[in-house]
């Protein structure tokens, strides 16, 4: 019996071995594949790049178009940020984290205003409280429109 369970032994590892060990050497003699990590981070695929505290948006990009209108805005979650143009060039760009109670992403915009849904405080477009249960202003950012990139400063 002995003789027997040590020949299945090495029978079985042998057998193993010969089936799956020479495709594992051929895929792990194969040239790897490099994947470049900034590939998918140039400002062309997701419309802006940060560099420390400044983004640089790209207006045309399908995501950020809105913003060439007037009264156009966006909730810029990736940045934590509300912009809004407001004509005349200006897009303002402020902190998306309502002062209430640090809401970010449920907001709303219209006739000149942002609304916080979470407890309906609400803002001019320049950041200014107008109601609601929050007692500050938003954070405003610095936002420079230089043709078609906006860049803003947090």
């Amino acid at each position: 019996m002995s003789d027997r369970r040590k020949f299945l032994k090495s029978a079985g590892s042998t057998a193993l071995f010969t089936s799956l060990g020479t495709s594992f050497f051929i895929a792990c003699s194969e040239k790897e594949e490099n994947i470049d990590p900034d590939n998918n981070n140039n400002i062309s695929e997701k419309g802006f790049t940060v560099d420390g505290n400044v983004y640089k948006i790209e207006l045309n990009h399908p995501s950020f178009s809105v913003l060439k209108s007037i009264g156009g805005w966006y909730l810029f979650n990736e940045g934590g940020m509300l912009l809004v143009n407001v004509g005349q060039d200006i897009i303002r760009a402020f902190s998306n984290s309502c002062p209430h109670q640090g809401c970010r992403t449920s907001w709303k915009y219209s006739n000149n205003n942002f609304t916080c849904t979470c407890h309906s405080a609400i803002f001019t477009n320049e950041g200014a409280l107008v109601s609601g249960p929050a007692n500050s202003d938003l954070t405003s950012y610095i936002a420079q429109k230089e043709d078609e990139i906006l860049k803003v400063t947090t």
